[in-house]
């Protein structure tokens, strides 16, 4: 039982939490929304890794932007420690890119949603104010620098879904169809915390 990312595999932690939930994706894809839902019917807390990575930057003195440009295989490790550390000792929903990596076996179900490019464009330039062609050039370029150092710093193949419990494409799908879908998975997996 461990993390997936094998910086995290040689130590004693031990899960204090009764329920994680790990929701991964890549920008625009909904993990957010996915994430708060699951939070609210389970009753437990909801965080994104992107959380960690603000207040990382925060205590360097950067803005996120310039967090980014520097991105190094430390930081993007204290970001994932943080968060496997996080998930450890509260029940919780943790929404980013990695983290069903980081938690590995102790996230109690872990789900991929996905959205295709021009879908998760949209919803980028709509949440952040972009010009819809400028979003998909910023989600694209995104895509390819996170999937790159994924790669480089942690030997992960970004095509690799093995590690998912489930996988959800909602390029098509109203939120409350996704929320119907969601809800059917945690009835029966957690009937003792549905609400």
């Amino acid at each position: 039982m461990g993390s997936y990312i094998e910086e995290f595999q040689n130590s004693d932690r031990e899960k204090e939490s009764d329920i994680v939930i790990t929701v991964d994706g890549p920008a625009g894809a909904g993990k957010g929304t996915i994430a708060e839902h699951i939070a609210q019917r389970l009753g437990i807390e909801h965080f994104s890794a992107s959380d960690v990575f603000y207040q990382v930057a925060e205590e360097r003195g950067l803005e996120d932007h310039e967090l980014s440009e520097e991105a190094e295989k430390e930081i993007d490790l204290e970001i994932d420690r943080r968060t496997l550390e996080r998930g450890l000792k509260k029940s919780c929903v943790i929404d980013g890119r990695l983290p069903s990596w980081a938690l590995g076996d102790y996230s109690d179900l872990r789900i991929y949603v996905e959205a295709d490019l021009s879908e998760r464009a949209k919803r980028t330039a709509e949440r952040d104010g972009y010009d819809p062609e400028e979003a998909e050039e910023i989600v694209e370029k995104r895509d390819t620098e996170d999937y790159q150092r994924y790669e480089d710093y942690y030997g992960i193949n970004p095509e690799e879904r093995d590690i998912y419990d489930i996988i959800m494409d909602n390029t098509e799908l109203s939120i409350e169809e996704q929320n119907q879908l969601v809800d059917e998975i945690l009835e029966k997996l957690f009937p003792e915390r549905f609400n």
